[in-house]
Parts: C-alpha cells; sequence; structure tokens
C-alpha cells in the first residue's frame, strides 16, 4: 500500500471565524452593532442559545478589533480552570463568553464581579455572552449585569441554515447539491452547532467513501448518529 493510500482522510482545519462567514440571518443590525457601534467603556451582553454562534460572533469581534489595532482580550468562561483569567485581562475591549457558565458558582460569581467592578474604573469596553442570566445568584453581580445594553440573537430561518450547510460545503472545497442540504436542514435540530457537526460527519463519509454527497448519504450518517 502506498503512503499516499495510508494516509488518512481529513476536512481541513476549521475556519477562522470572522464576520464575513457568519450567516447573519435577520441579525445585520447587531453585527453592524458589533463591528462599528460599541461605545468606549460601555457594557454588552449579546444573548442566545446553546449553538446560535455567539461564540463566533464574540471570535469575529476580537479578530476585528485586533485588525483596528485595538487592545483586546477574550475570555471563554466555559471550563471554570479559565476563571481566574478574569482577575488579570486589562485591555481596552474585553470579551467574556459564556459568562452563564459560572452562574450559581460562588467562586465564579465573584471573579466577574470584581473584574466588572475593575474594568468599569479602566473604562474598559466588555462585550459578554450568555445564555441567560435567570441563574445568577450575587445580588450585586445581577446589578451589575443588567446595566448592560443586550443584544439579543434572532433566530436563524431554514433557508439561512442551508446556507451555513452550503458554506462548510464549499470551505472544504467539495460539493453538495441544494436538494441534500435542504433534507439535511429539515432533518436536524434547528441549531448551528448541530448543524456543522453533522456537516462535518458527511463530508468525512463522503472522503473517506469517495462518493458524491446524496440524501441516502445523509440518511445514513443521521441513522447512525441516532443508534
Amino acid at each position: 500500500m502506498s503512503d499516499m493510500q495510508q494516509m488518512p482522510l481529513v476536512l481541513k482545519p476549521p475556519r477562522r471565524l470572522i464576520f464575513d462567514n457568519y450567516i447573519a440571518g435577520d441579525n445585520l443590525g447587531l453585527i453592524e452593532t458589533l463591528k462599528t457601534g460599541l461605545e468606549v467603556g460601555d457594557w454588552y451582553l449579546l444573548i442566545g442559545p446553546h449553538g446560535s454562534g455567539r461564540t463566533h460572533l464574540m471570535s469575529a469581534l476580537f479578530q476585528h478589533l485586533g485588525d483596528q489595532g485595538q487592545t483586546s482580550a477574550y475570555i471563554p468562561l466555559s471550563d471554570a480552570s479559565d476563571w481566574p483569567l478574569l482577575d488579570e485581562a486589562t485591555a481596552a475591549y474585553v470579551m467574556v463568553d459564556d459568562i452563564d457558565a459560572l452562574a450559581a458558582e460562588p467562586a465564579g460569581e465573584m471573579h466577574l464581579f470584581n473584574a466588572l467592578n475593575r474594568w468599569r474604573l479602566e473604562k474598559t469596553t466588555v462585550v459578554m455572552s450568555a445564555t441567560g442570566l435567570t441563574e445568577f445568584v450575587l445580588p450585586d453581580l445581577c446589578s451589575r449585569l443588567g446595566q448592560a445594553t443586550r443584544l439579543t440573537l434572532k433566530s436563524l430561518q431554514d433557508e439561512d441554515f442551508e446556507a451555513l450547510v452550503l458554506r462548510l460545503v464549499s470551505d472544504q472545497e467539495m460539493n453538495m447539491p441544494a436538494d441534500v442540504a435542504k433534507y439535511l436542514v429539515s432533518r436536524v435540530r434547528r441549531n448551528a452547532g448541530d448543524v456543522t457537526r453533522l456537516v462535518n460527519q458527511v463530508l468525512l463519509k463522503s472522503l473517506s467513501e469517495r462518493r458524491a454527497i446524496t440524501i441516502p448519504m445523509v440518511r445514513s450518517v443521521l441513522q447512525r448518529a441516532e443508534e
């Protein structure tokens, strides 16, 4: 067997998360606010359900600010080991992703509370993201979070998810007929994260079997996922 035959078939590295490759749907106004409408020293809260693309937008904003020469910091909170980063971040702009990951955790809430107080004194522009704020317990933190301007992501429509599917396929320099994309979207939860995972599974199957992407192929991937 040649070296070429032994090489595993893999997808290209994930695309950079930037504004240009975010499927916006009805969120163009929100994206424009992130790109050009942030007021210095103000706080913002990006609200959206799991898989709605919050992390994509937070990462895109971080990239955008860097391209403009602004000092910025990005702090993901889904992993508790990253919570202490809140005590250290100092920049003109700070993006704090998934703040609800530390809700009802006394140590985590205190990290965020102290950071917000410091950033207020430093006139730092803060953009946070969450699915919601109902689980937070510390009253003073709840008060601080209530001061942030809310930016609420509107749900994507089926045609937006179909555009996402075709964009993901195109990023891998592969092809998927529009009717297959429509079928895939009709069979998966309307969630950008779930759609992305399913598309990647289909693409890997197409690569490994060296076959065109068809509705039966998508159906077989879905059936395997349900087993």
